[in-house]
């Protein structure tokens, strides 16, 4: 193989280390500036809940709470304070969004320069414009709410539909990706109903690039059992909710559950 078809081969690989630098820059600019403690709003509900594997008010964001307590307790030998921690987590959550974006941005500079050095400057200055945006940075210094969570959810849908592009490009018609994808949005469910701002996008990219996607019986199959493994995260609050923890606004009963799946469906 000559040195110029692995150059080729390489380029058009995804940029997965750049990207993750990125990230990680991104989050060391969070970090330097992370809020030291709680801030208004509903931000010590949130950081407390996370804390302690509360219920905060409905609907409860059982995803926020798991993903939140986890990361509590991945970081308690540094011996943080816990507004530290849960903030951190909100830094992390916008920083690996925009490692998405980074790859995202780069994907779409293929179509407009064939240098790579191009695109990994363009994909870099978007990144740091969406990264220190004013909404944005503040979501992610101080964890007032869930909306870091949602941002990393619409990131990671954008790149999974850029990859099934791709592998469609290669021949390959990638069910899998597009079920994931639902599994994603269901699973999104659990933190905040943002990242269905994402699926109009995505059903109308899937009709405009590969239509015949959408009358595949096996995909609405799969698609059907993502969904409810996914939706499956909200078991998580009548379960803690019987456990009485010492946070528990949701606090819900099957009338509740009930109502909330439907305002869901």
């Amino acid at each position: 193989m000559s040195s110029s078809n692995v150059t080729r081969e390489s380029d058009s690989e995804p940029p997965y280390i750049v990207a993750l630098i990125a990230g990680l820059a991104v989050f060391v600019l969070y970090a330097t500036t992370l809020a030291p403690t709680t801030a208004f709003w509903d931000t010590s509900e949130y950081i407390a809940t996370g804390e302690i594997m509360g219920i905060p008010h409905p609907p409860g964001n059982p995803l926020f709470v798991v993903l939140a307590r986890a990361w509590s307790i991945l970081l308690s030998p540094l011996g943080l304070a816990a507004a530290v921690k849960i903030n951190l987590f909100s830094s992390f959550m916008s920083a690996a969004a925009h490692a998405f974006w980074f790859l995202v941005v780069h994907h779409i500079l293929r179509h407009f320069s064939e240098k790579r050095s191009v695109r990994l400057v363009g994909a870099t200055a978007a990144v740091l414009v969406s990264a220190t945006a004013f909404t944005v940075w503040n979501q992610s210094n101080v964890n007032e709410k869930v909306y870091t969570v949602s941002l990393l959810t619409i990131a990671l849908l954008s790149w999974l539909i850029v990859r099934w592009q791709e592998h469609l490009g290669q021949g390959k018609e990638d069910d899998n990706l597009l079920i994931l994808m639902v599994f994603v949005l269901a699973l999104s469910v659990g933190n905040h109903l943002m990242a269905f701002l994402a699926a109009p996008a995505i059903i109308l990219f899937v009709l405009w690039v590969h239509p015949r996607t959408l009358v595949n019986w096996r995909l609405y199959v799969g698609g059907l059992a993502a969904a409810i493994l996914g939706l499956s995260i909200h078991l998580f609050l009548p379960i803690r909710a019987g456990l009485s923890p010492v946070i528990n606004e949701a606090a819900p009963t099957c009338p509740d559950i009930a109502s909330a799946i439907t305002a869901v469906v």
